[in-house]
């Protein structure tokens, strides 16, 4: 359950502050992936709430649900809320200290930058939520609220869009938050940031692919990448890459590193670190995916119907319904069409199932080859960069193998145009980078120029010198 450490006082004092949180806490806000719910969820960690002393509540928060199509997101819910109360949310994704965007105006009196904004959605509902409970009973009395749930599934950014400003340090790997921050909401809520809960999964590639784990830490990145294969539509992912033909996963990942420019002493490509560039764009949600919940619900073991029906009636649960139902439109409207317009989803196991035999089409032949490569199961959606304007060359995957791959090393449209069809909200920081960029490129021309010219002028100076003493 807890953080699979090798020093034991480290794991003792993970173990410590987790139990600190709970017994300060009245309500427990587990944070999940909207991506995947299940994959998230710790239920040792909800039973340990639901049988602490004096009756914790617990609440899920179903966060990065602009990552998700709204259908999805709303099978979630209606999923998930027949155990819990459940509430949409969308963390804010401003880079500013103060003021970060929400988003509480009517969807239809909201203006269309507003709806394609990075604010915030689902806050006011939470907001709802908490403040129900702190009102129970028509007497007003403050609360203590744990944020709990795995790494990266985005505690520290829901307790800073809540407070609509960065109290808490955000970041993209595992391990930021070091111990129990405590942020005044209000005069009546005060939210707990506890630390990532690492639980112990059935695999450690499990532990890997929900960003539990450091990616350039691991030893062996490469069994990871096997079960990213198995789980994504190959087809898909080989556009993305720009790579195809492949058979096994030494295959792929060599195209990889010649695409990227992974390279080991003696020019050879290097598998491990085109397998963490994998890994990394999984982990960030650079390859895109999500599960979808399953066909017959089953209670888990730790809750019961009383258990469920008591959380139902504090918490107000026909309310958040309908908040939530606001906040999936709001966002239908805006953000997720944006980010999800030109993806193809693709249905997916929610368990790992064993299937170890794939079946890809094997492009270069126009066959479709079967292959043992891994014995898990899955699937991802990714759009398609072959309408982008990428340049094809073939190379050779391996010098003993004569396979040929069609790799995309380079994206041949003009920078200004690449710009322009940006987020217009991140045009200035894509042409700081760009500007950057030029500098860099322009200083390493005016290197290389003074070496030349420098061998040159030495090149000169020594023909001159042996005509001169060829006169003599």
């Amino acid at each position: 359950m807890f953080p699979q450490l090798d020093d034991e006082a480290t794991r003792k004092a993970y173990y410590k502050e987790f139990h600190k949180v709970v017994e300060y806490s009245d309500v427990i806000l587990e944070v999940l992936d909207s991506r995947d719910p299940l994959g998230c969820r710790c239920f040792q960690m909800e039973e340990t709430v639901l049988q602490a002393e004096g009756n914790k509540k617990l609440v899920l928060v179903l966060n990065k649900i602009g990552l998700v199509p709204k259908e999805v997101v709303e099978k979630w819910l209606e999923y998930l809320r027949n155990e819990l109360p459940t509430v949409a949310f969308k963390a804010s994704t401003q880079h500013q200290v103060k003021n970060l965007n929400r988003c509480s105006v009517p969807v239809d009196q909201a203006s269309e930058s507003l709806l394609k904004s990075k604010a915030c959605f689902g806050a006011e509902n939470l907001m709802r939520v908490l403040g129900n409970y702190c009102r129970l009973g028509e007497v007003h009395t403050h609360i203590h609220v744990g944020i709990v749930g795995l790494p990266n599934v985005g505690k520290s950014s829901l307790i800073n869009s809540l407070k609509r400003s960065h109290a808490c340090s955000v970041g993209a790997v595992p391990g930021v938050t070091k111990f129990m921050q405590e942020v005044y909401l209000d005069k009546f809520i005060r939210l707990l940031d506890a630390l990532g809960i690492v639980p112990r999964p059935n695999s450690e590639v499990g532990t890997i692919l929900h960003n539990c784990i450091h990616v350039q830490k691991l030893a062996d990145p490469m069994t990871p990448v096997e079960t990213i294969l198995q789980r994504c539509n190959l087809e898909e992912i080989s556009s993305y890459y720009g790579v195809s033909g492949f058979q096994t996963t030494e295959h792929f990942l060599t195209a990889v590193a010649h695409r990227l420019g992974k390279k080991k002493k003696g020019g050879v490509y290097s598998q491990e670190q085109a397998a963490k560039a994998v890994l990394a764009d999984w982990v960030s949600g650079k390859i895109s995916f999500y599960t979808l919940p399953p066909s017959t619900h089953t209670l888990p073991t730790h809750l019961s119907a009383e258990i469920v029906k008591e959380m139902t009636e504090v918490f107000d649960i026909e309310d958040t319904e309908q908040a939530n139902e606001d906040t999936m439109e709001c966002l239908a409207t805006g953000e997720s069409d944006e980010l999800l317009g030109d993806m193809d989803p693709l249905k997916m196991e929610i368990k790992w199932l064993h299937s170890p035999m794939v079946k890809i089409a094997d492009a270069m032949e126009n066959k479709t080859t079967v292959y043992k490569i891994g014995d898990l199961t899955g699937y991802c959606t990714n759009p398609n960069r072959h309408q982008m304007g990428w340049a094809k060359h073939n190379v050779d995957l391996h010098p003993r193998n004569n396979s040929m791959v069609d790799v995309c090393p380079v994206d041949c449209r003009p920078v200004l145009q690449r710009i322009m069809e940006t987020d217009p909200l991140q045009q200035g920081q894509a042409l700081a980078s760009a500007l950057k960029k030029k500098k860099k490129i322009q200083k390493r021309a005016d290197k290389l120029a003074s070496k030349l010219s420098d061998s040159m002028m030495s090149a000169l100076d020594l023909s001159g010198n042996a005509d001169d003493s060829a006169g003599d």
